[in-house]
């Protein structure tokens, strides 16, 4: 007898939580945010802190002054553009890595074992690949960002990115490839 009585109770419940989701739902359809968004924002960020470790490695590292000024500006502007990204990100409520992915890991490890002129050969190519990798990225998002915010910040630092490739490419030939 007791459980008809719950019967309306749980019916109005489950009608309440639907209800719930149906409208988180079209809060997010609403504001353009989609997994899209939400992974370029991760793998931006984790790619910005692989980028920053890599220009104090080599900061660390190298003797040439073009590689020092290089990497100088790799942990400037990609520091400052992860301090933005965090907080796009926070605001969007999507969580970033705390460090850069294995793969990145895995190659500054590669890097590190090398010293002299074979470090700045490695570190310039290697730059030269993740700005290209990161243009793409970006340039994606800066067209096809279902949020407002994600497209924006995509298509305000792809100047720099590209800046930084031209860089990259011209570091390259300084040092070999």
């Amino acid at each position: 007898m007791k459980s008809s009585h719950l019967l309306p109770s749980i019916q109005t419940l489950a009608f309440l939580s639907l209800a719930a989701l149906a409208s988180t739902q079209t809060f997010a359809a609403d504001s353009g945010f989609n997994s899209t968004d939400k992974s370029f924002l991760e793998n931006a960020y984790q790619d910005g802190l692989a980028e920053v470790k890599m220009g104090e490695m080599a900061l660390a590292k190298t003797a040439s002054a073009d590689v020092k000024a290089f990497s100088q500006h790799m942990v400037t502007d990609h520091g400052k553009a992860n301090g933005d990204l965090k907080t796009l990100a926070d605001s969007k409520k999507v969580a970033v890595a705390s460090e850069p992915s294995m793969t990145a890991k895995a190659k500054a490890k590669m890097a590190d074992a090398k010293s002299g002129a074979d470090f700045d050969k490695a570190y310039a190519a290697e730059m030269v690949n993740d700005h290209k990798k990161a243009i793409e990225l970006f340039e994606n998002a800066s067209q096809k960002a279902g949020d407002p915010e994600v497209k924006a910040f995509a298509t305000k630092t792809l100047p720099t990115l590209k800046m930084h490739l031209s860089m990259a490419e011209e570091l390259q030939g300084k040092v070999g490839k």
